[in-house]
């Protein structure tokens, strides 16, 4: 029998370190703007920057949950804390939707991005998240209090609380789903999308051979990010789909938790790995140690383009 002080002595101990990983890639970002900001104009840099913020929402309202057991059921504190994580997972959901959908549109429909679509994309992405953040809410998931043990999400009603877990459950397997179909579609479609990258460039300012082998690499990486999601949300949505009909087993708090706790850390290691991230590093350095210009780097590592695994410059 798993003692039950177990799982909230893992989350203790995961979430802090799932927050010191989301900061420092948020850092990372941040730093590498303010000493160039070309080397973060790129659609996809920013939505590992949306993922990493995503990734402390979550990890501040699991810990503070956690960390805040004895809070009063039902306490306008402990219906913030409900709402707050139950939005932070919604926005984790569909940022990584988002990505799928920005790394399908640029590797399969060979779409340039824009910044017009990038609002759109973001407008769209926040709108939808407090859509379902509302729905949640209109469903009770904030505010019941019958057999609960500290805030956690869920509704006093058996048939909403039943809708509620259904549809937060669902959101996870549509996330994985997207995650998973993405990366395959990409993969299929990598060396049409190469061919369609090179046709737009000039051969004589750079080795072809580099170009497709760094390209290559690069989406290849990008798929990380959503693929990462297979990780993160399988057990947690298993949870919610029992809890839908009333089946609770608490060992399976141990493998969602781990889940949750590491997506900080996930979200690091991809971005850790990324050969885009590496360059922008080692452009960064040596534009503070040497000063040298961003404009003696390969045109194919980075560019001003917003875009950068779409086929040319954004508009």
């Amino acid at each position: 029998m798993l003692n039950p002080l177990v799982p909230r002595q893992l989350s203790l101990v995961l979430h802090p370190i799932g927050m010191a990983c989301s900061i420092l890639v948020l850092v990372s970002i941040i730093g590498l703007a303010i000493i160039n900001k070309k080397l973060v104009n790129r659609m996809t840099v920013r939505l590992i920057a949306a993922i990493a913020f995503t990734d402390l929402l979550a990890h501040v309202g699991e810990f503070y949950s956690v960390s805040n057991a004895k809070l009063p059921l039902g306490s306008t504190t402990c219906q913030v804390v409900i709402g707050f994580r139950l939005f932070s997972r919604a926005f984790y959901c569909f940022t990584n939707l988002a990505i799928c959908f920005h790394l399908y549109r640029s590797l399969v429909l060979l779409k340039k991005s824009t910044w017009k679509f990038e609002v759109t994309t973001w407008i769209a992405t926040a709108v939808v998240v407090v859509v379902f953040t509302c729905i949640y809410g209109g469903l009770g998931a904030m505010t019941g209090v019958n057999n609960k043990k500290g805030c956690n999400p869920g509704a006093d009603d058996k048939t909403l609380n039943t809708v509620f877990y259904l549809i937060i459950g669902i959101v996870n397997i549509v996330t994985i789903a997207a995650g998973i179909f993405t990366t395959v579609a990409c993969r299929r479609n990598l060396n049409k999308w190469i061919n369609a990258f090179t046709a737009t460039q000039n051969e004589n300012n750079y080795n072809q051979e580099s170009v497709i082998k760094y390209r290559k690499k690069m989406a290849e990486r990008s798929f990380l990010y959503p693929l990462s999601t297979c990780i993160t949300l399988p057990f947690e949505a298993l949870f919610f789909i029992l809890n839908a009909f009333n089946v609770y087993v608490l060992e399976l708090t141990i493998p969602n938790i781990l889940g949750t706790g590491l997506s900080g850390v996930l979200t690091a290691i991809a971005f850790a790995i990324d050969p885009a991230t590496h360059q922008a590093f080692r452009a960064a350095y040596r534009q503070l140690a040497k000063g040298s210009s961003d404009d003696k780097l390969p045109e194919y590592q980075y560019t001003e383009s917003n875009n950068d695994i779409a086929l040319g410059t954004a508009k």
